[in-house]
């Protein structure tokens, strides 16, 4: 008979084989409709094991978490999807967009539960999805290149920094802050500016950690002032690239019309991917206009078709698209990332992977606001939900999960 500690050896070496690879694989799609991550697939089996766990034990495993803040999330995702399905039905959505959109909310439920049960088997699991994610990310861009021939930003410019910050969190809270700052100037200087940021504020975060908690609010004024003299200094002494000022423009674009979309209806919502409303045209006009006033070409014209554009902004597409019901998950989930860096800075006693926690979770709060929630994204989401859970079940006298 197997003894119950070869069956949780058995149990720890699947889900960290399954988080690895989950991450691996998040970088690489397949097209089902939409862009589908392989890593999905892989999670979409780990939900399969819980089901098959729950017909024969007749119980969920105890891996799930069962702190209020899984089960808000959870049913305020249960929530947004039933505002997108009356929407869609409300606005006659075509198929193909209303058939995109619910499965992007529901597999986006599926990533969550998943990826909290194999966070909820082992910690360590949580770095092995990031790991393997890095990884999975440098392959892609080596295998296949680059988007826009940028193999910094959109290739190994985040492993890079991930694995420093690694390196540096066994050394110790001194060296993340060193390293948080280094990779910031790297990044700023080689036009990643978002993530140059995200790492800037990330280092005065967990330089405030190496301060007694008393103080710690007493320092929030320097370390805004440091942070935007990092910000300013960057402004002040490099002119934006005519790809970043193309970039500004048009994710400027894409936030004002979803907004607009939002509060031309704010109950309703104009239905999955807009199929059927005036967002994307007020898109395509807004950017016509401010591209013709900044004298940049290049773009489609404000009646040509669009193509295969995303809106980067995760809780201003839910609303524009669902309504002020459709955006509960992430109207919950952008309190809890806001709550959890408070937490890390403020009252919770820092541990080791403290500035690595403090990237991931400032990188989602970046995502929330200025990324789309379809492909990978939404497994970005979900190991951001992981972190959450994990700090959840830490008190505030404890410090940080190693």
């Amino acid at each position: 008979m197997e003894s119950p500690r070869s069956t949780f050896n058995a149990l720890a070496v699947a889900s960290a084989l399954a988080a690895l690879f989950a991450g691996l694989l998040t970088a690489f799609t397949v097209s089902v409709g939409g862009e589908m991550p392989l890593g999905e697939i892989v999670l979409t089996g780990v939900l399969a094991w819980m089901a098959f766990c729950v017909l024969v034990t007749g119980s969920v495993p105890p891996e799930v978490p069962r702190d209020r803040l899984f089960r808000v999330l959870i049913f305020c995702q249960a929530v947004a999807f039933m505002a997108y399905v009356l929407t869609d039905i409300y606005r006659h959505s075509s198929p193909h967009d209303m058939g995109r959109g619910w499965a992007r909310m529901v597999f986006l439920a599926i990533d969550i539960v998943s990826v909290a049960y194999l966070v909820g088997c082992s910690r360590v699991n949580l770095l092995l999805f990031l790991a393997g994610e890095m990884l999975g990310n440098t392959l892609h861009a080596l295998a296949f290149g680059a988007l826009y021939g940028d193999m910094w930003k959109f290739g190994v410019g985040t492993p890079v920094t991930y694995l420093a910050f690694i390196m540096a969190s066994f050394v110790g809270r001194p060296a993340v802050v060193a390293v948080a700052f280094a990779m910031s100037v790297v990044h700023f200087a080689m036009d990643f500016r978002s993530f140059g940021g995200i790492c800037l504020i990330a280092g005065a975060a967990t330089l405030m950690t190496l301060f007694p908690r008393k103080i710690r609010p007493w320092l929030v004024i320097p370390a805004i002032t440091l942070v935007g003299f990092g910000i300013g200094g960057y402004l002040f002494s490099h002119s934006s690239t005519h790809r970043a000022t193309r970039s500004d423009l048009s994710r400027t674009a894409m936030l004002v019309a979803a907004y607009q979309g939002f509060c031309s209806s704010p109950i309703i919502g104009q239905g999955s991917w807009f199929s059927n409303s005036h967002v994307w045209q007020n898109f395509m006009l807004i950017r016509a206009e401010a591209a013709k006033a900044e004298h940049i070409g290049g773009f489609p014209e404000a009646n040509e078709d669009p193509g295969s554009v995303a809106i980067h902004s995760q809780i201003l597409v839910a609303l524009a698209e669902g309504g002020i019901f459709g955006a509960t998950f992430f109207i919950a989930f952008g309190l809890a990332l806001v709550a959890a860096v408070y937490r890390l800075t403020f009252t919770m006693a820092a541990g080791r992977f403290t500035g690595i926690y403090l990237l991931i979770l400032l990188g989602a709060v970046f995502n929330w606001f200025l990324s789309p929630f379809s492909g990978a994204h939404r497994v970005y989401i979900a190991v951001a939900c992981g972190l959450l859970f994990l700090l959840q079940r830490v008190g505030a006298s404890q410090p940080a999960p190693p």
